[in-house]
This record gives structure tokens, sequence and C-alpha cells, in this order.
């Protein structure tokens, strides 16, 4: 189903018509036509968001999985510039898209108020992202990266606008990057996290900077062998992105970044390094200096689970236990965070070797795990049941690797 036909059918189903909808987004009848027929602007967070709203639904109902021919869609939106829900103005306004698209080529104002419009997609890809999964948010992503980066190319604003609009648009980068490594394609997640970092650091700005550095020293860590080569890379990726964050990053992410300090510090097996950045993150975290922006996702849930990965590295399994499941008991809202946190605890355990336990917990959780859109954590469940096979004469072991196979 796409997503204009998910529109129609909410629409339908509680009783409105194209019309009534349309007068509760300021569109003609038309437009709403053109939406449930999967128009160009329906592929941009921004539409999608009126239209939740206005229908009464969550955003990620309105997310549905791509297609190529979707994807052809979003290419020809961003590259003829009707620019997002700009697009739909010009309908409800009786302009037409080619209209739009020509007034695009040859050089549109950027203001404030769009800046803040990909601001609040970016946050809302991080939103739906730790609720549903990657996934089905890495063409919307995608989409929303080429849009930000024709208004850098196109669009005339001043040199305050602009600097906020290449900071917005690293910003969107490494949110397309962290999708894109949440539904296991690293290497487009690894291309998105050095355009970001590179479009920060020409926009002199080290927050942006330090989230993309520090994203991408995540994703070497979880992509290499210990003791690598990468790893290395990885500990001077998040120091480098320390250092970014360290004179107006805020509490939350100057933690962060000593976090994945002590990831990648723990990949290498270098416990007292490691220990330190963990002891630096809890400073930080407990601070009041500096600023952080809304992307900064790091809850106490964050701070614990963070903590227990870099421990379970080290084979410290009792401490990794202990921050893992303080983990999982503050991340019931947000299901795809909690799933990941409750398969480093299997992991865990059975490095511990405690597999009955780790079984359980898998069996107990397993209808939550299957059902989320991270191809990320599906392929950790999957390297999980693989491991366990040889235990299939444990009762735990047997019923969890049953339920496994028949999912």
């Amino acid at each position: 189903m796409t997503t204009g036909e998910v529109i129609r059918r909410i629409r339908k189903s509680i009783g409105m018509t194209q019309a009534e909808l349309g007068t509760l987004l300021h569109l003609t009848q038309p437009a709403v036509s053109q939406l449930e027929h999967d128009g160009a602007a329906v592929h941009d967070v921004r539409t999608l968001r009126r239209v939740a709203r206005a229908l009464g639904v969550p955003l990620a109902i309105l997310v549905v999985d791509s297609n190529e021919e979707a994807d052809v869609k979003r290419r020809e939106f961003f590259k003829t510039g009707a620019l997002g829900a700009g697009g739909l103005a010009a309908v409800a306004t009786g302009a037409s898209v080619a209209g739009a698209a020509s007034a695009g080529t040859s050089g549109f104002k950027v203001g404030a108020t769009d800046v803040v419009a990909l601001s609040d997609s970016v946050n809302q890809i991080h939103e739906l992202d730790l609720v549903i999964g990657g996934d089905r948010l890495r063409q919307l992503a995608a989409g929303q990266v080429r849009y930000a980066q024709h208004l850098l190319n196109v669009g005339n604003y001043s040199d305050a606008v602009g600097q906020q609009l290449a900071s917005t648009s690293a910003e969107m980068m490494t949110a397309a990057g962290w999708v894109h490594y949440d539904s296991g394609d690293a290497d487009s997640a690894g291309r998105y996290y050095a355009e970001a970092a590179q479009t920060a650091t020409a926009a002199n700005d080290g927050i942006a900077a330090a989230h993309a550095l520090g994203n991408a020293s995540h994703l070497m860590v979880n992509r290499l062998g210990s003791n690598s080569t990468g790893d290395q890379q990885a500990v001077q990726y998040a120091q480098a992105a320390s250092r970014a964050a360290l004179s107006k990053g805020g509490p939350k992410l100057r933690a962060l970044m000593a976090l994945r300090e002590a990831e990648a510090h723990g990949a290498r097996g270098d416990s007292m390094e490691m220990d330190k950045a963990i002891s630096r993150a809890f400073r930080a975290y407990e601070s009041t200096r500096g600023f952080d922006p809304d992307w900064v996702y790091l809850p106490e849930a964050e701070m614990s689970g963070v903590s227990g990965k870099a421990y379970m590295r080290l084979g410290e399994q009792g401490a990794a236990a202990t921050h893992l499941q303080n983990a999982i008991d503050s991340s019931s809202a947000w299901p795809r965070e909690r799933a990941s946190w409750q398969l480093h605890l299997a992991h865990n355990l059975i490095e511990g070797g405690d597999i009955g336990q780790a079984c359980g917990l898998l069996t107990d959780t397993f209808s939550v795990i299957s059902a989320l859109a991270s191809a990320r954590l599906q392929r950790r469940l999957n390297e999980i049941a693989a491991t366990v096979r040889p235990y299939a004469k444990v009762p735990e072991a047997r019923e969890f690797l049953g339920v496994w196979a028949a999912r």
C-alpha cells in the first residue's frame, strides 16, 4: 500500500471528504487528490506531518515502504525544485508545479522559516527511527537530503541563513546516515556521515561536525573486528568529535561523544581509557554548560546502554549486564531502542555462559523485536540464533529456536 492509498483509506474511514481534508490543510480538493494518488509532494516529511495532524494519526502510519517507482518520483520532485510543502501551496493557490520548478531553477529565496522546517524534519526522522526502525525511513531521509542540497545549491539566501542552512543540512545528512545504518546499509551510512562532516566544517559548526564524526566512529566500531586499524581510526574520529563538541556543546552532546570514545576504546581492549571516557561522560552529563540541539537523544537509558556495550566488549559481563538492564528498564517508550538493549543483554548473557536466561529473554521479547523495521536488529537476532543452535538441548534454547524457526 502506498502512502497516498493510506491517506485515502484513513480519510474515508473517518467520513471525511477530500474537500474537507483540503480545508484543514489549506489546499484545494485537486491538491488533496494529487496527494492520494502519490503526487510528488507526498514524499516530503513536512507535508506528511501536516496530513497526519489533520487526520489525527501518528506520522509513522503514513511512512510506508518504498519501491523503485516511488524513488523515481522523489528524484523528480527534488530535481524540479517544487520545494516540499511549497509545491503543494503552489497548487492550492492555482499555480502549477511547473511554474514552481521554473522559479526554482532561476533562483528562489530561502529564509529562516525554510531552515526551521528542515530542522523539524530532522527531529521527526530521529523520533520515528526510535519507534519503528530505519528500514521504512531510508527513502524519506534520502529525499530530505536531496531537498536540503537543492536549497543550498540553487537558493538565494543571506550569509546568516546560509550558515544555518548548511548546519541543518549536515544534520539531515547525519540523520540519513543513521537510518541507513539501522537498515543495514553501512556503506551508504558512511558516505552520508562523511558528507555531513564536510558540510558542517564548511559551516564552522562544531556541534554538527561532532554528531557526524561521533556517528562515523560508532559505525566503525560496529563494522570491524577488535584491535584492527579501523578500531584505532574509530578512536581518532571519536576524539575529534569530542574536541568539536567541547567549546559549544551542551552536557548531553559532550557526554555522547565521550561515550563514543568509550565504545572505541572498548573495541580495542583498552580498559583504562574506556573507564576514563565513561567517567568523563557522566561528569559531562551532570554539568550545565553549553547548548544541546533538539536532535541530541541521550536519556539515562542511553547512558546506561552504551556503557554496558563498552563493558561487554571487554568481557566484563557483570558490569555490562547491570548497565544493559538499567537501559531496558528505562526505555519502554522507544520500542526500537529497547529492543536493541535486549539483544545486547542476550548476547552478553550468552558470552557469560548463561544460555538459558538469554534464550528466555529472547523468547519473551521475540514478537516485539521481530516486528520492528530494522534490518540491523533482525540481522543481530539471526546471528544470536546461529550462536545458540549448538545448545538446542537446553530447554530455553530449544523454545527460542522453535519460535525463531517458525517466524
